[in-house]
C-alpha cells in the first residue's frame, strides 16, 4: 500500500470539502485557510514517512511529483503550441484543462497559489513541492529506520 497515493487523494477531497464549504470569495485567505493547507502538506511529509518505515522504495513517493510535471509540462506545450493540436482547447487560453488540473490536484496548496498569482511560480511551487514534501518525510523515516529493507 503506497500512503502518499493514498494521502494525496485524500488531501484533494478533504480540501475540496473544505473550499466549497467555506465563505467569501477565492482570493479572501484567513488563518485558517493556511492551517488546513499547512496540515494537509504535513499529512504528506507523515505519508512519505509511512513509505520508508514500511520499507518501500523511494519512487513510491515520486509519482506525485511525475503527475505534476506532466501537467504543468503540458500546461505550458498547450499554451505555447495549443492551437495546432489540442483538441480538448478553449477560446481564449489552450492549455486551461490542464492548469485547472494542476491546480486542483494541488488543491492544498491553494493559499499560496493564490499569494503568487500574480507571478509565474503560482504554477511552478506545487509542482517543486510535491517533490520535496513526500521526500522530506521518506529521509526522516530513513534516518529513525535505517535497517528496514
Amino acid at each position: 500500500m503506497n500512503y502518499v497515493t493514498i494521502i494525496y487523494l485524500l488531501n484533494i477531497v478533504l480540501y475540496a470539502i473544505y473550499f466549497f464549504g467555506r465563505t467569501g470569495s477565492e482570493t479572501d485567505l484567513s488563518g485558517v485557510d493556511f492551517f488546513v493547507s499547512v496540515t494537509l502538506s504535513l499529512l504528506l511529509i507523515f505519508a512519505g514517512y509511512l513509505n520508508a518505515k514500511k520499507g518501500m522504495i523511494y519512487r513510491t513517493v515520486l509519482w506525485i511529483f511525475f503527475v505534476n510535471v506532466f501537467l504543468f509540462v503540458c500546461s505550458g506545450l498547450f499554451d505555447q503550441f495549443g492551437s495546432d493540436f489540442n483538441i480538448l482547447s478553449t477560446n481564449n487560453s489552450d492549455s486551461f484543462l490542464f492548469t485547472l488540473a494542476l491546480i486542483v490536484y494541488n488543491g492544498y496548496l491553494f493559499p499560496l497559489t493564490v499569494i503568487l498569482e500574480g507571478s509565474g511560480f503560482s504554477l511552478l511551487f506545487p509542482v517543486v513541492l510535491a517533490f520535496i514534501l513526500p521526500s522530506l518525510g521518506y529521509l526522516i523515516g530513513k534516518k529513525l529506520y535505517p535497517n528496514i529493507r
